[in-house]
C-alpha cells in the first residue's frame, strides 16, 4: 500500500510578515524611524517618527519592526485625538495587539509601548 504525498504547506517560501493576518495587515510605508535611548531619561525611552497619522498602519508598522533584541510589543496605548480613525485593535505579523487609550492632556506626542514581560516604554511622537 502507497502512502499518499503529503501535503505542501501554505506558508512555506511566503515571507514571514504576511503571516496570519496578510489580508488586514497594511502595508509599510518605508522603513521604521525609531531610536531607542541607550541611558532611559526621566521621561522618554526614545523617540519615534511615523511618516502619516494612521494609527492601523503605523501601530502595525512599529509592532513588526520593532527591534527583536530590545523585546516584542505586546500593547500599545496613545492618545486617539492624534491620530485617524478609531483603532482598539492592530493587526501584525506577530498577530492581533490591543490598542489603549491616554487622556488628551497626558497623551500628547507620547505613545506607550507594553513589550511581553511587562516592561512599558514611553516613546515621544516626533511629527513632522
Amino acid at each position: 500500500m502507497t502512502r499518499p504525498a503529503p501535503r505542501p504547506d501554505p506558508g512555506e517560501g511566503r515571507d514571514p510578515r504576511s503571516q496570519p493576518y496578510p489580508h488586514r495587515r497594511p502595508a509599510s510605508l518605508g522603513p521604521l524611524r525609531l531610536t531607542l535611548f541607550a541611558r532611559v531619561s526621566r521621561t522618554w525611552h526614545g523617540t519615534w517618527l511615523p511618516y502619516s497619522r494612521d494609527l492601523t498602519r503605523e501601530g502595525a508598522d512599529l509592532v513588526d519592526d520593532f527591534p527583536a533584541t530590545r523585546g516584542r510589543i505586546d500593547r500599545l496605548a496613545c492618545s486617539p485625538e492624534e491620530w485617524e480613525g478609531d483603532v482598539s485593535s492592530l493587526f501584525t505579523a506577530h498577530g492581533r495587539i490591543a490598542v489603549g487609550r491616554l487622556a488628551a492632556r497626558d497623551g500628547q506626542r507620547l505613545v506607550l509601548v507594553g513589550l511581553v514581560g511587562g516592561e512599558v516604554l514611553r516613546l515621544r511622537v516626533a511629527w513632522t
